[in-house]
């Protein structure tokens, strides 16, 4: 078999030191006099990012065509970007939980650069259906085919993707809901309050207390009309994270076929509709803020423009489950698979209790 890279783990291992420096670029630089910071920022930045993409273009072999070469330097970029992005906001925070945005996302970049190395460095072995769906046929599972692929799954993965989702579901947003993970209040909160200012120009501010059990507000100078308006409190469910975390364990719970045809690139898959998913349900998030805090300024109810506009910002969820379909099929046909198989049990059932008559 022949490989794109060398020793993945090793190249991973580079990609991973790589992130880690420009994390304290973007983290140590602001602290220098502010009219060389950015300066520097940039030039080193633009220097990793160059010394990266000449590692990527040394370490590819001649049998990774052009067009995946270009994928993987711009994949391998938006990374390097992100960390960058990360140590800059950690130095322009206020929330004393700062420091853990960089300790919760920096993994999950790593992680992201292992899923793109090892995603190039795959040679597709052929392998044919017969032999991979022997052990299914013994079995006497119950095969669904769909655009040219077969899926079949075990009992196990779909008992995981049952009761797991949930629970993973929950676990997410449980860790999200605890005080260390407030600077995604922070985040949340100065951008929106950045957008509402640019676009309407309402002088709305945000008022930080850590103590309480809110951390983050939305403070008003007044209304259109001029008469004063309260602060509205900021918490958790405002993130929209909730909704994230829902899709986040459907995605990694859903089953994997025993096809490895199927099967050969699930992972990218799943990891690419976890990252465009989160990204649309954070902006579809932001832009409700946005239309919420408006209203309200302009002189609507808050209870109901909260209400009634949550609910009417649910049905980005229908276009998840279109994305899901298109690069997760295995979702719904796991549903349906398992449909299928109660459907084929209770049938033996009431063949078995014909033939005792």
């Amino acid at each position: 078999m022949k490989t794109f890279f060398y020793n993945k783990y090793v190249i991973w291992l580079v990609f991973s030191i790589f992130l880690i420096i420009a994390f304290f670029f973007g983290l140590f630089i602001p602290l220098i006099k502010p009219e060389v910071s950015s300066v520097m920022l940039l030039g080193l930045t633009l220097a990793l990012f160059l010394f990266q993409s000449l590692f990527i273009l040394k370490i590819s072999s001649s049998g990774l065509e052009n067009r995946k070469k270009i994928g993987v330097l711009l994949q391998h970029f938006f990374n390097l970007f992100f960390s960058v992005v990360i140590g800059f906001s950690i130095s322009l925070m206020e929330s004393t939980s700062k420091y853990n945005f960089g300790l919760v996302m920096i993994p999950l970049l790593v992680v992201l650069s292992y899923i793109i190395t090892d995603k190039y460095n795959k040679s597709v072995k052929e392998i044919s259906y017969d032999q991979e769906l022997e052990e299914g046929t013994k079995s006497n599972k119950p095969v669904i085919e769909f655009e040219n692929k077969k899926y079949i799954f075990s009992i196990n993965s779909l008992v995981i993707f049952a009761v797991g989702t949930p629970i993973l579901a929950f676990l997410i947003f449980f860790f999200f809901d605890t005080e260390a993970q407030y600077w995604l209040h922070e985040i949340v909160v100065k951008q929106t309050i950045y957008l509402l200012n640019l676009f309407f120009d309402m002088g709305v501010s945000a008022n930080y207390s850590p103590i309480g059990t809110h951390h983050w507000s939305f403070d008003f100078i007044g209304n259109a009309a001029g008469e004063p308006l309260g602060s509205i409190s900021f918490e958790t469910f405002c993130t929209g994270v909730q909704a994230i975390c829902v899709f986040a364990g459907i995605i990694i719970c859903t089953p994997h076929s025993q096809d490895k045809e199927t099967n050969k690139d699930i992972i990218w898959r799943k990891t690419k509709s976890l990252i465009i998913s989160s990204l649309i349900f954070y902006v579809v998030n932001i832009i409700r803020m946005l239309i919420q805090i408006e209203l309200y300024y302009l002189g609507y109810s808050w209870d109901s423009i909260h209400v009634s506009i949550s609910a009417a910002s649910s049905f980005v969820a229908a276009i998840i489950i279109l994305l899901l379909h298109k690069w997760i099929p295995e979702f719904i046909i796991s549903i349906i698979y398992i449909g299928t198989l109660l459907s084929k049990r209770f049938k033996l059932l009431k063949e078995s209790k014909k033939g005792k008559k």
